[in-house]
C-alpha cells in the first residue's frame, strides 16, 4: 500500500493506493497516528486508489473514526471506487464515516460539521 500525505485547509488528506488489508495494517495505523500527532482536526481518506479492503481494513477505518470522534475531530472518506464503496455500505462503515464522491465535498462536509 502506498500512502501520501497532503495538507488542506483545516485538515489533511491521506491518499491511499493499493489494498487496505491485514498485511499492511501497521503502515495505515502509522500514517493515521502521524496525522493525529500533528493535531489534524479533519482527516480525509482519499480511497480512489484502493482496490480492495478486508475485514481488518474495515476495522482500521472504524477505529480511526472512533479515535478522532472521541477528540471532537472528524474523518471522511473521499472518492472510493464502486466496489470499495459497496463494501463500506454493506459493513455499515458509511454510517460511521461520511463517504463523499470527491475531496471538495469532503472538505465542505467538514466545514458543515464544525
Amino acid at each position: 500500500m502506498e500512502i501520501t500525505e497532503r495538507p488542506v485547509p483545516n485538515g489533511m488528506i491521506l491518499e491511499l493506493a493499493g489494498d487496505l488489508t491485514y498485511s499492511n495494517r501497521e503502515q495505515f495505523k502509522a500514517a493515521v497516528e502521524a496525522v493525529w500527532q500533528k493535531g489534524c482536526r479533519h482527516l480525509i481518506l482519499h480511497m480512489g486508489g484502493v482496490r480492495f479492503l478486508d475485514s481488518s481494513g474495515l476495522g482500521l477505518l472504524a477505529l480511526a473514526s472512533q479515535d478522532f470522534k472521541a477528540s471532537q475531530r472528524t474523518v471522511s472518506i473521499a472518492k472510493p471506487q464502486s466496489y470499495v464503496r459497496e463494501i463500506l455500505v454493506l459493513a455499515n462503515i458509511s454510517k460511521l464515516i461520511p463517504v463523499y464522491d470527491n475531496e471538495q465535498d469532503a472538505l465542505a462536509g467538514s466545514q458543515d460539521a464544525a
